[in-house]
């Protein structure tokens, strides 16, 4: 149960990560719009437009403005519940505002920009290495195969392999290596969010 919890926490701070430049536009839009960063967030939640969970985020922080939670406040609980590096450059550019001063609104609508080139690139990745990895799986898997095949021609083959100390750690090694060569496809079929 708790490895399910897990996992439905990370899809959705995944979700939430892939929302940042929604987030980030439609705030902007509300700086652009006249709003203070308070009002700003406050129309960017009420506007409707950002879909869940970055616009249940979004309501909750609103919410927590309207009750007069300072805006560091809101803006930290925002950036700890996403827990994703794009949120902590997003409350960081807004905060920084606040102190050096500058365009907020422009600055926010090109860390949307540039997050949804990210997310554009990573996805482009991920297809360009597709085949790559299926091969590699299918590749490091073979063997696998083979010994099944094996073992339905002629039943009582493993246990043959397996029975010789000798061929049953050759066998083991293969294991292994394979398993590491599954692990390494993994590894570097990964592409970084």
């Amino acid at each position: 149960a708790a490895a399910a919890v897990r996992a439905r926490r990370a899809r959705w701070r995944a979700r939430l990560a892939d929302q940042a430049p929604l987030v980030a536009r439609a705030i902007g839009d509300a700086l652009a719009g006249g709003h203070s960063i308070r009002g700003a967030i406050a129309e960017a939640a009420a506007g409707g437009g950002l879909p869940d969970p970055a616009g249940r985020e979004l309501r909750a922080a609103a919410h927590g403005l309207a009750l007069g939670e300072p805006t560091d406040a809101a803006l930290e609980r925002l950036r700890a519940r996403a827990g994703a590096p794009v949120y902590d450059t997003l409350v960081a550019a807004i905060l920084l505002q606040r102190e050096a001063g500058g365009d907020l609104a422009r600055l926010l609508r090109d860390l949307a920009a540039t997050l949804e080139d990210a997310a554009r690139a990573a996805r482009d990745a991920r297809a360009a290495t597709a085949q790559a990895r299926f091969t590699g799986t299918l590749v490091a898997a073979m063997p696998l195969a083979a010994l099944a095949l094996g073992e339905l021609a002629r039943p009582g083959s493993l246990a043959g392999l397996l029975a010789a100390p000798g061929t049953a750690a050759m066998v083991a090694a293969a294991a292994a290596l394979q398993a590491a060569g599954l692990l390494a496809i993994r590894r570097l079929g990964r592409v970084a969010r």
